[in-house]
């Protein structure tokens, strides 16, 4: 347990490195955030391998109980403020790119992915419409029924990319110098209308948790050098208060965790990067591992009886599986970029 508790404090340790250009229009870039998510991956791989386990999880009774949602949330916080920093460089054209490409790849990998499970362990054992509908990732008319237990995330991650294109696009037509702002505004807004809307009706609360830290990610975009001057000038007035706040949320309540854990890495985003090719490989390969993670818990629940050796064989299982998916979703971006240069040249 204690070589645990220790891998728990390494892992995101290896990403860490001090911070000595003194900039502020770097902070957070797309290579450190990469390494981060690739931190974020291991957490939420220990969480979800410990809710697939059958039996005694003493995992689940330790930290790890938290660092699935917290881990989740940040997720949320990254990606809401990837896709409006790349908005920011190349206007409504990535727009285009977020839907035609990004969108439809995250689509069709996670039906093929739900495919190879029905096929492989489900087949016959579910109704033609509710099979359907969970494969195609359906789950809203289907009660919240999901073929892959943990593709919520990505079910709500489309959705909301959908919906950032959609206000990003009309909000370009204001006439106004003002529109990437009330962009932003607005979809922070519809972020946290949805959460509310979600805890309202009781339903659809594991798709909504953590949207209010999508929303977080939108404002630190859209407010991105005056949070930075803030967090810079106040450091550690704002690193304690968010430390503490926290901690209190990662024990009494994991959704303030998750807020104060978006909030604590702006702040400490002033003072440290991250930068490790370790942490940037996993990070490249967390949608993988996040899609295989049900797959792989299915095929080796009926062998592993220890809960460490569990998480040991099924964490490199769910590598070798997302390794080669992006061998071939690399293969199939190179030959797509070899058909337009021949048909360029001709």
């Amino acid at each position: 347990m204690l070589v645990f508790y220790l891998l728990l404090l390494f892992v995101p340790m290896l990403a860490i490195r001090k911070k000595t250009d003194g900039r502020t229009d770097n902070i957070l870039d797309s290579r450190a955030t990469t390494c981060i998510k690739g931190v974020l991956c291991f957490y939420v791989l220990l969480h979800n391998l410990g809710l697939d386990y059958e039996g005694n999880t003493p995992i689940m009774e330790t930290v790890c109980e938290h660092t699935g949602g917290i881990g989740v949330g940040v997720f949320f916080f990254l990606s809401a403020f990837g896709i409006i920093r790349s908005y920011q460089k190349h206007g409504n054209r990535y727009l285009l790119k977020l839907v035609c490409v990004n969108v439809v790849k995250l689509y069709l990998i996670s039906v093929g992915i739900n495919l190879l499970t029905y096929f492989c362990f489900f087949r016959g054992s579910l109704e033609t419409t509710d099979a359907l509908l969970r494969i195609f990732n359906l789950d809203v008319f289907n009660d919240f029924n999901r073929m892959n237990r943990h593709g919520w995330y990505i079910s709500t991650i489309i959705g909301m990319y959908l919906i950032f294109a959609i206000v990003f696009y009309l909000c370009s037509k204001l006439k106004t110098d003002k529109k990437f702002i009330v962009a932003g505004i607005v979809l922070a807004a519809i972020s946290v209308a949805f959460r509310l809307g979600a805890w309202i009706a009781d339903k659809g609360g594991m798709y909504t948790r953590e949207l209010p830290c999508f929303a977080l990610g939108c404002l630190y975009a859209i407010f991105y050098d005056k949070c930075n001057e803030f967090a810079h000038k106040r450091f550690w007035l704002c690193f304690w208060t968010l430390f503490a706040t926290f901690w209190f949320g990662f024990f009494i309540w994991e959704p303030l965790g998750a807020y104060s854990a978006c909030a604590l890495l702006i702040v400490l985003s002033q003072k440290i990067t991250y930068e490790n090719p370790v942490t940037y490989f996993c990070g490249k390969m967390c949608i993988g591992v996040y899609l295989f993670l049900h797959f792989s818990s299915i095929v080796m629940q009926p062998f592993i009886a220890n809960e460490y050796l569990w998480v040991l064989t099924n964490s490199g299982l769910i590598l070798l599986f997302a390794v080669a998916l992006y061998g071939i979703e690399y293969g199939v971006a190179w030959m797509i970029k070899r058909l337009k240069k021949n048909g360029a040249t001709k």
